[in-house]
């Protein structure tokens, strides 16, 4: 009797890797889709945002919060309330974007409205350091720092920085019911030489923006000057300008206690984008795995048999 098990081996392997093929090639097929369309929908989207949005004048110092541009699309107090919560706000804000699913403008907005919560809990909590340090009080946390603000802290180089923030998009006139309002589109430093382009997403490359969020030199500027209000050397350079001198030591192990506990209690579910990539990268190469190991197993099996 003829021996067809070569036959039905080529057979198998021959449509394995017709099924192969056809993943590859609807794979290719999408990400050439949205070479070709991505730019463009992103220029689309954010085309009248200059004039929509509404642009705040926020002063880390104080937490004080005041227009500097009406847009057209108002903002109610319900809503200002919501998004600009002095040293209450929380990851809860956030868009969360899963890192398998990236929904482009709800990235860039969560990097810009982390880092105003972020400045605004560093801020509380250098008052609330500064005013325990004078009275000799111990700090065991720094979760109600908010509640214990002191108008006799001199905390002269906090920034002060201008947030472009728009309710809602002309895409949700279009589709209301998948609708996602509240979006951060943008900062620039008060004292910096501010232009449209600052107030909006940046969208040069969407391939730069697809490892790393682009931004442009104002945008790092005013989020640098954000994050930096973390930094012991600011805490420090605070406590010196009130006063505080041979206590350096203590108001560095409390800048890094405060650091600690917005990554573990207020800011803790945002990646960064590299953390993204490194997951994205981890998953793409168990599947390649996997699959090896499917086809090594199936032939094995075949073989034995």
């Amino acid at each position: 009797m003829l021996n067809r098990y070569p036959l039905h081996l080529a057979v198998g392997i021959v449509k394995t890797f017709l099924f192969i093929l056809l993943l590859i090639g609807a794979v290719m097929l999408y990400t050439g889709e949205w070479m070709l369309t991505a730019h463009d929908d992103r220029a689309d989207l954010i085309q009248n945002f200059n004039r929509e949005e509404t642009i705040y004048r926020v002063n880390t110092a104080d937490c004080g919060v005041s227009v500097a541009t009406a847009g057209e699309f108002g903002v109610d107090k319900d809503t200002f309330d919501s998004v600009f919560t002095c040293f209450a706000g929380s990851d809860s804000q956030l868009k969360h974007t899963t890192w398998w699913d990236h929904n482009w403008l709800a990235e860039k907005s969560d990097m810009f409205q982390s880092a105003y919560i972020r400045a605004s809990y560093n801020i509380a909590a250098l008052n609330y350091t500064i005013s325990s340090v004078r009275a000799g009080r111990e700090i065991s946390s720094f979760r109600y720092a908010g509640i214990n603000w002191s108008n006799y802290v001199k905390i002269p180089n906090a920034p002060v920085v201008n947030i472009a923030f728009l309710r809602r998009t002309d895409r949700s006139l279009i589709v209301p019911a998948g609708s996602l309002y509240n979006w951060f589109t943008g900062m620039c430093l008060a004292s910096a030489n501010c232009t449209d382009k600052d107030y909006l997403p940046r969208n040069d490359s969407i391939y730069a923006d697809a490892i790393d969020h682009q931004v442009t030199p104002n945008q790092a500027a005013a989020l640098k000057a954000l994050y930096a209000t973390g930094t012991p050397e600011f805490w420090i350079a605070t406590a010196h300008a009130n006063g505080i001198y041979g206590k350096d030591d203590l108001i560095a192990s409390y800048a890094e206690k405060n650091k600690a506990e917005l990554a573990n209690d207020i800011l803790r579910h945002l990646p960064t984008p590299e953390e993204d990539f490194i997951h994205e990268a981890e998953i793409a190469i168990g599947c390649c795995l996997l699959f090896l190991g499917v086809i090594g197993a199936w032939i094995a099996r075949r073989t034995w048999k």
